[in-house]
């Protein structure tokens, strides 16, 4: 009996070291990276580290943002779709993941070993303009534009990014020709418009903290009603161009981490967005906070991708990505 019960005591506590090196402790043990495929300074980073900050009071670890900017977002997630599944690489990304598999011919990384895990929010395009600029409206901007092919100048966030896609649509639905020059991030093409060196841009309703300052007009938004933070900005099609269209910004993990995992970082990342502090900075950028699951945010996506197909396919718009 004593050899039995050595044995067994023996086993067991085998059985348990396996289990530790299988399970690991528990989660996170480790810094945590939050990839941002932009530069700095623009509202997909401000909503990180915002989150950031919470987490890693919650969790007593390091929540690094890694600002990964570059090649229409695909660099950052590129990196993050080569990572290891075990929740301590993450990918906070936009519009551009929706895009760059419909628009560009191929690339470095495949779209199905990311996964969708949370969306945080969705957002209208707003066109904004140099303040210095003469035209007071939409109808002065698109004479200029229809008197002078090309001459019309805006920025983005990148190619294939939803301030790109929403130029395209808004040349296309207005029958004029722009000139597009795509940055590596939101911060630095605000600036170049800032600046004087472009026209405009296609941004979230963050835009209009420079609109209220004097430095930019803000001359339509591509939403089906009139947005709350700014109810005395005409839409689009109250002008005559038959255009809805916007953004979203959510979270990706690699597809192989496991559906326990994937929950836990879920849980995590909702409860932090829904805490007061990091609710009121996503809030003032104008985006509508979105309560989905992560199923409800797979199906959201397939929907965005399917609605992009579809103007690409029917000719309604002609994007070009280099």
């Amino acid at each position: 009996m004593r050899t039995l019960s050595r044995t067994l005591a023996v086993g067991l506590f085998g059985l348990s070291l396996v289990s530790a090196s299988v399970h690991g402790a528990a989660y996170p043990d480790k810094p945590v990276t939050i990839v941002v495929p932009y530069t700095a300074g623009g509202v997909t980073d401000v909503f990180g580290r915002a989150i950031a900050m919470k987490l890693s009071r919650k969790w007593e670890q390091t929540v690094i943002i890694d600002n990964r900017a570059g090649g229409g977002t695909i660099i950052g997630t590129q990196h993050v779709s080569r990572a290891a599944p075990d929740g301590y690489t993450i990918l906070l990304t936009s519009y551009g993941f929706t895009s760059n598999p419909i628009l560009r011919k191929s690339l470095p990384y495949d779209p199905a070993s990311l996964t969708p895990l949370l969306l945080i929010g969705t957002s209208s395009n707003m066109l904004v303009i140099n303040a210095k600029l003469p035209y007071q409206n939409l109808a002065e901007l698109l004479k200029m534009a229809q008197e002078k092919p090309g001459a019309l100048i805006l920025a983005s966030s990148g190619n294939g990014s939803s301030p790109h896609v929403a130029a395209e649509l808004f040349a296309k639905a207005s029958s004029i020709q722009i000139t597009h020059i795509p940055y590596k991030g939101t911060s630095p093409a605000m600036n170049d418009l800032l600046g004087g060196q472009v026209h405009g841009i296609f941004d979230g309703t963050s835009a209009l903290g420079n609109v209220s300052n004097g430095k930019l007009r803000a001359i339509a938004i591509a939403s089906a009603q009139r947005h709350p933070s700014a109810p005395d900005l005409p839409t689009f099609r109250e002008l005559g161009v038959d255009m809805v269209f916007g953004g979203w910004f959510g979270f990706f993990v690699p597809s192989a981490t496991s559906q326990p995992l994937q929950n836990t970082i879920f849980k995590e990342i909702e409860a932090s967005i829904a805490d007061p502090e990091v609710h009121g900075i996503i809030a003032k950028t104008g985006l509508v906070i979105e309560n989905k699951t992560q199923e409800q945010f797979k199906s959201f996506l397939k929907n965005e991708s399917a609605r992009l197909k579809q103007l690409t396919e029917s000719g309604s718009a002609s994007i070009t990505v280099e």
